[in-house]
């Protein structure tokens, strides 16, 4: 065992030690509630324990509590937490520690000397033994040492100081460069594809370079990057898709702390103008196509307020040959979108299509049985079916005409990283490598190194399109242009809880959301492939990653009391009886503040022959259920009209309301949507109750 490992070792000793100690008492009260108190305490801490491991296991960093209201969403329940990598190890901890809850003797004074003298170690040996900066900080520390050490970001992070020219030039639109490809002539058509959680690393030739090892691989698009232009190194500045595709398809950086969604913002407040508004308005057709159910993270409704004309989503697609909560797997997705790209194609008009899959999010969607090459894991095995379906789809592009005049980038929403090493900064650094291939209609064979980043995009493709004006309103550099000096450019990761400024002197500032622990990584053969041992960063690093930090954070803090969000994008749904419960809204993730009365409501119509459904509609609060309305059916042509006050005493950066419909009768249903709002205003006392002003079942007026 490596002294590292010790150290975390002495750190789960010592929480486990606590949860123990705590137990002991409860058992020491003699009573059967004190018993039944201590089989809760004690069974909570191994489902705590056993998330961990799984969290770490898939994401490769600790669980933050900021991310505790994903376990309210259903889709992520149902995508993931559902899908457990050792079903077999939860169902052994639970049995035992119940049996050991239930045969257990009360603690004797000879136990408690032990426990206090084990307990003691393990916080001495924790506290003497130093952290290392070689390794990850889940292997050196429990996840509530963690938590205990940072505090909120937006606690300690204050206005760093004035860093002059060099902040500004980070926010605005760069076209000084000289132009080495486009503008291009005939209003091409675009298309943009965005692969899952996908890493620079998966391309092997990449990694070669790099120098690194991958645990995935796309040997198939890999090859076809070798043939078009191929941007090795682009910076993802977020993980989680919604902060990802933010930054990709407004030109503008996500919020690089750990706090609400730019996405979510944009949905209830003025939107930023987006890269398919600018498009739109230049006579392209918009169209958003992904796998995944489009209530999740508001998409449904920020993808409408950032320009596109059209949104598909999970309900759309009939064939699948693997489904999770998540969505269909991406051979199905791409054989089926292609239709819609077609019709596109046919038309007069230009259009812009954007492509999100969803088979190499966890857990891995592809069929059962299926083995591919070179697949050790089940991560590994999802993107070679992701890469053969992509290649599949983009040879039936070329047999079917469409990229003759059409425009192709392949990217990823996020990185996960997907490196094979220990060593902690190495595997921060490949959680922000991406890359991005474009494929032109008279293809372009060129490999460029520079430093990119994703909010580059919506600059790149309106200057490659000739649309200067609509590019100058974006942040960044123009992929197709040769800049004489290269620039900082900095990315966020809300999982490890970390700030990366990558500078132009070769240089990685990393630093903790707290800015108190910064240092600075030389670079090797990559920028995602940083030196061993890092270096205390100086000031004017520091400060300049916090003031951007900071001001990357300038967007709406929350709702206005004025504001009234629209919780569903629809006017009306087709439930059939086949798709079992449906998601209809949810994963918002609003803040609230403290002192609020939160006021929702819905008005619902059900129309179809013979038909009744089924709704649920809840809402929680950092991952607590404050309201539930569960099992009330409606049948063909009556109304439900359900309204309630919620009080919000304390502030809440997880607020979650959820609307679940499934047909029980009948073979369809139609649901129309007279209303579905959130709105706020001030006003709560110290008494977080409900108040339910409406729920009433009567005839639809017709």
């Amino acid at each position: 065992m490596r002294t590292v490992d010790l150290r975390g070792v002495l750190a789960d000793g010592s929480i486990g030690l606590a949860v123990l100690g705590l137990v002991g008492l409860l058992l020491l009260t003699r009573r059967w509630w004190g018993r039944a108190l201590a089989w809760v305490v004690l069974l909570s801490f191994v489902l705590m324990t056993f998330a961990l491991y799984e969290f770490v296991s898939v994401f490769d960093s600790l669980y933050a509590l900021s991310h505790v209201g994903f376990l309210s969403d259903a889709t992520f329940v149902g995508g993931s937490v559902l899908h457990l990598r050792h079903p077999i190890l939860i169902g052994v901890m639970l049995v035992a520690g119940s049996v050991g809850v239930i045969l257990a003797q009360l603690p004797r004074v000879s136990w408690w000397r032990g426990w206090a003298v084990a307990l003691g170690l393990c916080v001495l040996g924790h506290a003497v033994m130093p952290m290392s900066h070689v390794y990850d900080g889940w292997r050196q520390r429990h996840a509530i040492h963690a938590q205990a050490s940072l505090l909120p970001a937006s606690a300690k992070l204050k206005s760093a100081g004035t860093v002059g020219a060099e902040v500004q030039e980070v926010f605005r639109a760069d076209l000084s460069g000289k132009r080495w490809l486009g503008p291009l002539s005939d209003r091409p058509n675009v298309i943009l594809v965005m692969v899952e959680a996908a890493s620079g690393a998966v391309l092997p030739s990449l990694a070669k370079a790099a120098k690194l090892k991958s645990s995935a691989s796309m040997p198939r698009l890999d090859a076809l990057a070798k043939r078009h232009l191929l941007f090795s190194q682009v910076v993802a500045h977020q993980r989680q898709t919604n902060r990802g595709e933010y930054g990709i398809l407004c030109g503008d950086y996500p919020k690089l702390l750990s706090d609400q969604s730019k996405m979510t913002e944009q949905v209830y407040g003025d939107a930023r103008r987006c890269l398919p508004a600018a498009l739109r308005d230049e006579g392209y057709t918009t169209v958003y196509i992904q796998a995944a159910p489009l209530g999740f993270m508001l998409k449904d409704q920020f993808m409408k307020k950032a320009g596109f004309d059209e949104l598909i989503g999970d309900a759309w697609f009939e064939k699948s040959y693997a489904r999770t909560d998540w969505g269909v797997d991406d051979k199905a997705f791409f054989e089926q979108a292609i239709e819609r790209v077609v019709e596109l194609h046919d038309r007069e008009t230009p259009f812009f299509a954007t492509l999100l899959t969803v088979g190499t999010h966890h857990p891995f969607t592809f069929p059962q049985g299926n083995v591919l090459e070179g697949g050790k894991d089940r991560r590994a095995r999802a993107f070679r079916y992701a890469d053969d379906a992509l290649g599949d789809f983009l040879e039936a592009l070329e047999e079917r005409g469409v990229l003759q005049d059409t425009v192709v980038i392949i990217t990823s929403d996020e990185s996960a990283g997907l490196v094979d090493t220990q060593v902690s900064s190495v595997r921060l650094l490949a959680q922000s490598w991406s890359f991005a291939i474009v494929m032109l209609p008279e293809p372009e064979v060129k490999q460029v190194d520079s430093l990119y980043g994703h909010v580059d995009t919506a600059l790149s493709i309106a200057d490659l399109l000739g649309l200067e004006n609509e590019a100058r309103s974006f942040v960044g550099r123009s992929w197709f242009r040769d800049y004489e000096s290269p620039r900082s450019i900095f990315g966020g990761n809300t999982y490890a809880r970390r700030v990366i400024m990558w500078t132009p002197s070769e240089q990685a500032i990393v630093c903790d959301e707290t800015f108190d622990d910064c240092k600075r990584y030389g670079m090797r053969k990559s920028k995602f492939n940083p030196k061993i041992e890092g270096k205390p960063a100086f000031p004017r690093e520091r400060r300049l990653l916090a003031e951007v930090a900071r001001l990357t954070r300038s967007g709406r803090a929350g709702m206005d009391p004025s504001d009234v969000m629209a919780l569903l994008a629809l006017d009306e749904a087709s439930i059939a009886a086949s798709d079992g419960k449906r998601l209809l809204t949810g994963g918002q993730y609003l803040r609230v503040p403290a002192g609020t009365i939160l006021r929702v409501g819905f008005d619902i119509e059900v129309e179809g022959s013979d038909a009744e459904v089924e709704l649920h509609q809840d809402v929680f609060l950092n991952g607590r259920e404050r309201f539930a309305r569960k099992a009330k059916r409606i049948a063909d042509g009556q109304r439900w009209q359900l309204e309630y006050e919620i009080h919000v005493p304390t502030p809440s950066d997880q607020l979650v309301v959820q609307l679940y419909a499934t047909t029980v009768s009948g073979e369809a249903a139609t649901l129309r949507f007279r209303s579905a709002e959130l709105s706020m205003r001030r006003g709560a006392d110290a008494d977080p109750r409900v108040n339910v002003l409406v729920d009433d079942v009567s005839t639809a007026a017709h």
